[in-house]
């Protein structure tokens, strides 16, 4: 199997998933509503711009208060039970504004000016330009960053603690004319009322549910980090046409989790600078918008923006602890609206930290959202992944056992299902909501239902080009037919064996036939498994024998299509150079749990030229030579060293999900001549 490049495979397998049969996400946001406006000042009707809004008698929280925009405008969400706000701001006596229960409303709050600073306020506020020079704000940041390495989590020498983990997606903004269209009539269970949505009468359609249930160790010196997972359940779909553990690994990219404290954060393959890395008061405003002291120890809340809006930055609030430490004790942030962020139409990042028995501040929680979609009003995917941490201890010792091996163990039995279920309703942290728990009903009822099997037949025909047929996959269906200048109109029909027919031995064939020259293309192969697994899946360990007579182009290596697809007939320009190829190979493969894989092979290949090409070479006489055919033999070495590789396994390729980690490959190939016809004697090392 050869590691390919084909980032569409993986974006229709989602799309796909999203429009038929997703399994909804926010029930989280429950009974929310939002309130957004602008604050003005009353005389002068000019914004008041980082002035905070927070809803009263709500407690303390970066949830429940934010503060206004340079525009003056805010947008808070929070529960319905609450209906006051308060705005205030420096110069200004503060205001309380009622709200109604409506999903989402609109405010205007105009402040009336103290008499005594109106001048200063008014003038002098609004031509003051920004400058880290004798900025408290700034003072404050640069404390937050000076004691970094003794608030997080790789500053200790010891540290352990319980993980829970959950990440759902599904397809959002969807209209009740969509909802109600005749095709989803046996559907109807799957849609939600989308409580989050800004109109009324929007539906989610739920697409995916994962939780995890881990524990984690972490080791200072030597560095290690080891994570057992003793539960893990998802609402999976058929693996025959869906790789589960791909898709899973896929959408845990997307929505990676958040460390404040790292100087780059990774969110939708692009790096963040984080509001509170060394070089954050460069990029970053920072501005005192509250002080909190209703609760031990009291907080700042530090707003911040980014200096370029055009820069990937967050804007958002911390709260800092004033005990000292200067630790984060929360943080709420989003991205600017200005940049161009990969199709993503909202984001949302919510972390909160708890003190331990040492009186330091750990994560807690921390929450990711995004919304992505092509337009700001259309059908996007949204998905949202908590992790939640709990029993936090600092300075216990692990034996060197603890941390051996590989950096994720699975520490549960997979096969029983009854057990890990009993786990997750006994120790998962964060209760599911009913929305939730229905996810899990939802897609296995989903999977009962006639007409849904037959649409992810077709489906998995269109996508990866086979149809199930019992034990054999006939296939791909997009190179039963092709032409070119050589062979004319070509047809072709081949098929593979499947795990249904044994888990042990695997077979693939195919024959084509040329109308114009008039030959028989033909393919067979033969793949014993050593370790009773797929030749498809990971790890791999096989041994395969085969035999391919066919035609190539000379010097054309496709990665991730076939050469006889149909799509490849429309071509610019003729092209008759081509070769009969003949070709016999024994290939050996074995991947290791650590992503080490090993590979060898051997092949004898005799290649005839085809069309207008010729074979010719000038002998020492000067005399043209004209011959039918070259023969080469090869022996082939291979390793590939890929730690923390991850990728998505379709039916033909492995398409992978890139990350920081490197990947090594040694390639040595020999040339033996006189061995079975070879004719040249070389050596290529790459």
């Amino acid at each position: 199997m050869e590691y390919q490049r084909s980032s569409s495979t993986i974006a229709k397998t989602l799309f796909l998933l999203a429009s038929v049969m997703l399994v909804s996400i926010t029930a989280a946001l429950g009974q929310l509503k939002t309130v957004q406006g602008v604050v003005k000042d009353s005389k002068t009707k000019q914004p008041i711009g980082y002035a905070t809004v927070a809803v009263v008698g709500a407690p303390a929280a970066p949830g429940n208060a934010t503060s206004t925009e340079e525009s003056g405008r805010f947008t808070l969400k929070f529960p319905k039970n609450y209906v006051k706000i308060r705005v205030s701001s420096i110069g200004y006596d503060y205001k309380d504004v009622f709200v109604t229960n409506d999903e989402t409303q609109q405010i205007e709050v105009l402040m009336e000016s103290q008499d005594n600073t109106l001048d200063e306020v008014v003038v002098r506020a609004k031509k003051r330009k920004y400058t880290n020079k004798d900025n408290p704000a700034v003072a404050l940041i640069r404390k937050v960053i000076e004691n970094k390495s003794k608030n997080r989590l790789t500053g200790q020498q010891f540290a352990q603690y319980d993980q829970y983990e959950k990440i759902s997606l599904g397809l959002s903004n969807l209209s009740e004319k969509f909802v109600n269209k005749k095709i989803f009539k046996n559907y109807q269970f799957l849609f939600e009322v989308d409580d989050s949505a800004k109109t009324a009468n929007k539906y989610l359609l739920p697409a995916f549910m994962e939780e995890k249930l881990s524990k984690v160790y972490f080791r200072k010196d030597p560095k290690k980090t080891k994570q057992y997972i003793i539960g893990e359940q998802r609402a999976q779909f058929d693996p025959k046409f869906i790789d589960n553990d791909g898709l899973s690994a896929y959408f845990n990219k997307l929505y990676e989790t958040v460390d404040i404290y790292d100087n780059n954060i990774t969110l939708v393959t692009n790096q963040f600078l984080s509001p509170i890395a060394n070089s954050a008061p460069t990029f970053y405003k920072f501005f005192i918008t509250d002080t909190i002291k209703t609760q031990q120890p009291w907080l700042v809340e530090l707003s911040f923006f980014p200096r370029n809006k055009a820069d990937m930055l967050f804007k958002g609030q911390l709260y800092i602890t004033l005990d000292g430490n200067y630790a984060v004790q929360g943080a709420n942030m989003t991205v600017a609206d200005d940049i161009n962020l990969n199709f993503v139409r909202d984001m949302n990042i919510e972390l909160k930290f708890d003190q331990d028995e040492s009186k330091r501040f750990y994560l807690s929680q921390s929450t990711l959202g995004i919304d992505f979609s092509l337009t700001d009003k259309g059908t996007g995917i949204r998905g949202n992944r908590t992790v939640n941490y709990k029993n936090y201890k600092t300075g216990v010792v692990q034996p060197d056992s603890i941390y051996s091996g590989p950096e994720t163990v699975i520490a549960y039995n997979i096969a029983d299902g009854k057990g890990t279920r009993k786990l997750f309703d006994t120790q998962r942290q964060i209760p599911l909501t009913k929305n939730e728990l229905n996810i899990y009903h939802n897609i296995d009822t989903l999977q009962q239902i006639p007409s849904f099997k037959t649409f992810m037949d077709i489906a998995a025909l269109v996508l990866s080009g086979y149809k199930q047929a019992g034990p054999v996959e006939i296939g791909p269906v997009n190179t039963f037919y092709s032409f070119n200048p050589v062979e004319g109109f070509r047809l072709r029909v081949g098929g593979r064996t499947t795990e249904s027919f044994s888990k042990r031995f695997y077979a693939e064939s195919y024959a084509a036939y040329g109308f114009k020259d008039e030959k028989w293309k033909y393919f067979l192969s033969g793949t014993y498994a050593f370790n009773n697994k797929s030749v498809y899946s990971f790890p791999q360990h096989y041994i395969r024998a085969s035999f391919q007579r066919d035609t190539k182009i000379p010097g054309q290596a496709l990665e991730f299509i076939q050469e006889d697809n149909f799509l490849l007939s429309f071509k610019r320009g003729d092209n008759e150079n081509y070769i009969y190829n003949d070709v016999y190979r024994v290939d050996y493969r074995k991947e290791f749990e650590n992503r080490l894989s090993i590979g060898l092979g051997f092949n004898a290949t005799k290649q005839s030229p085809a069309g207008s090409l010729r074979y010719q070479i000038i002998d020492d006489n000067g005399q043209t030579k004209v011959f039918n055919e070259i023969n080469s033999t090869e022996l082939s070495v291979n390793i590939r060293y890929a730690p923390n590789e991850q990728f998505y396994q379709g039916k033909l390729y492995r398409t992978p999900i890139f990350n920081e980690y490197p990947i090594f490959n040694f390639n040595y190939t020999a040339g033996l001549k006189d061995v079975f016809k070879g004719e040249y004697s070389y050596h290529n090392l790459t």
